[in-house]
């Protein structure tokens, strides 16, 4: 039996750009309710000799950002406040006469003191260098991504290139690791993107179960020059309604699709009847109205915040041991009835944001160590889906169907009437370096201009500023966050083609506030011919 965590880790590119309630305390909290709780986690297990392989991925821009100094000191100010937030609460509460509300809170220092301690000492503040250190042992398979987590159907030929060669590029110089597992931005996909990630050494990515459950049953007329796989066009087209637990081959590539299976990653993320909604977890959306610190717990989904009750770690603890039970429960009925019915081995794929661990869900990091240590206990190999395609490549190929995600498996979730107006901006923007990589500057000055009117263009292309537009989480922050790089992306742009000298302290300017991807040039955007069908079809 085989099962596979695959973990997804991706905030925008928010360095400098404000704090509370949006901006880098998204990448501050992350990194002390999430990374370092995991990374702790993951060595722990290795430690332990505990058999795991996990597929983990972390996009280019956020290990941009995990790697850069000024993150790292404003990080830590930013978990000594936490610790003298609780520190305060400890005293306060035990002056109100709230014992439990105090052990809660000197709980909390305790955990931040130890956070700390660790990111300092254990991972010497290089989170990326820790995610590297297990890669190299085996224990953690790398997935790389698009550079800025750009949503790759909507955007033209060039930018889609761009996004695919600077994103592993960075993962490269960050990591020391050639990824050959990919995270699609959204897991959005649009025919022939399969032919791009061939063409980078890609071998693998993940997609939403509707768009396999649901494909439709054509294949495209074979590539006569394809015979990778010795098997190669021989293989057989999967029938509509392919099953989950089969990787498959994508169109006439040598790329496999991995669906998410979703009735067992519902089973943790799903507002109805995931583990996070169990009335003894800690309630995210309370906070102390001084600290803002977390003293409640979940209650009832159904109460007001005003009506939830006190948290309490041991009762949380003993739900996070039921729930791993129960996981695992599933997760071997599931294989065994695909064996008993096929005879065949399955890959069931479990599919989650990183940050709905420890950050989302408070108790998350507990249950997944609970639940790797018990599937080595009962013979359920967790494997990255990397060393499972090796053991065993597809013998099935599939046409899969256009989409992503987002709601109705199609693009609305980010063009649509409130947003189209950006997806013009990006195709003017994307036009304008076209005409400037037409003929690049060859003076230095307006060279290194021509490499920021990269990285903005690359950070303007992020999905989440539609994103966040379209849900309302932020929409403000996401249209202020996407002028912003496109009006520095035109400065840069205009500094490419006609600055000089004179223009040296703007251009520094621009460069130490936008400074992700240093290598990152013109030639970044040239797409080979064999893989130049894709782009902006679906606009």
């Amino acid at each position: 039996m085989a099962f596979s965590f695959v973990l997804h880790s991706h905030l925008p590119y928010c360095r400098g750009a404000g704090r509370w309630p949006h901006g880098e305390e998204w990448l501050h909290e992350a990194i002390l309710g999430t990374y370092v709780p995991l990374l702790v986690l993951l060595f722990d297990l290795r430690r332990d000799g505990v058999p795991f392989q996990i597929s983990v991925g972390i996009t280019p821009i956020l290990l941009e950002q995990l790697a850069d100094p000024d993150i790292d000191r404003r990080f830590l100010e930013y978990v000594d406040d936490q610790i003298g937030r609780a520190e305060a609460d400890t005293s306060r509460f035990a002056e109100e006469g709230s014992a439990s509300r105090a052990a809660l809170a000197s709980f909390y220092v305790d955990s931040y003191r130890t956070a700390r301690d660790n990111y300092r000492r254990r991972f010497s503040r290089d989170l990326a260098g820790a995610f590297a250190d297990l890669h190299r042992t085996g224990h953690v398979d790398v997935l790389t991504s698009a550079a800025t987590h750009g949503y790759l159907p909507l955007l033209d030929a060039a930018s889609v290139e761009a996004q695919l060669r600077i994103g592993r590029s960075s993962t490269r110089r960050l990591l020391g690791v050639d990824a050959t597992g990919v995270w699609l931005p959204e897991c959005a996909y649009a025919p022939g993107l399969e032919r791009r990630l061939e063409a980078h050494g890609l071998t693998h990515f993940f997609t939403d179960a509707k768009l396999v459950v649901d494909t439709a049953s054509e294949m495209p007329a074979p590539r006569p020059e394809w015979d990778r796989s010795g098997a190669g066009l021989s293989l057989p087209l999967a029938k509509t309604g392919a099953e989950l637990l089969e990787p498959y081959y994508v169109g006439d590539s040598s790329v496999a699709a991995v669906a998410r299976h979703q009735a067992v990653s519902g089973q943790v993320w799903s507002a109805a009847i995931g583990y996070p909604g169990d009335p003894f977890y800690r309630e995210f959306h309370r906070k102390d109205d001084q600290t803002g610190i977390r003293y409640w717990r979940v209650t009832d989904t159904a109460a007001g915040l005003g009506d939830k009750a006190e948290y309490s770690v041991g009762a949380a603890a003993g739900r996070v041991r039921a729930h791993a039970e129960h996981f695992l429960d599933l997760v071997a009925a599931e294989l065994d009835a695909y064996r008993a019915a096929t005879g065949r081995e399955g890959l069931l794929a479990a599919t989650f944001d990183s940050e709905l661990f420890g950050h989302w869900w408070f108790e998350g990091i507990d249950w997944l160590g609970l639940v790797l240590r018990g599937a080595a206990d009962r013979g359920i190999a967790s494997t990255s889906v990397a060393a499972y395609l090796e053991r065993r490549p597809p013998n099935e190929r599939i046409a899969l169907r256009e989409g992503s995600w987002g709601k109705q498996n199609d693009h609305s979730t980010w063009l649509n009437a409130d947003t189209r107006w950006m997806w013009d901006e990006l195709a003017a923007r994307a036009e304008r370096l076209s005409t400037l990589r037409s003929s690049p500057p060859s003076d230095p000055l307006r060279a290194r201009a021509a490499r920021q009117a990269v990285r903005e263009l690359l950070l303007a292309q992020s999905s989440d500023w539609p994103f966040l537009a379209t849900t309302g989480q932020a929409v403000d922050y996401a249209i202020e966050r996407f002028r912003s790089h496109v009006q520095r992306f035109d400065r840069a742009a205009a500094l490419a083609e006609i600055g000089s000298d004179d223009d040296e302290a703007e251009l520094r300017t621009l460069e130490r506030v936008d400074d992700p991807f240093p290598d990152a040039d013109l030639s970044a955007f040239e797409a080979g011919a064999s893989v130049a069908t894709l782009g902006g079809r679906a606009r």
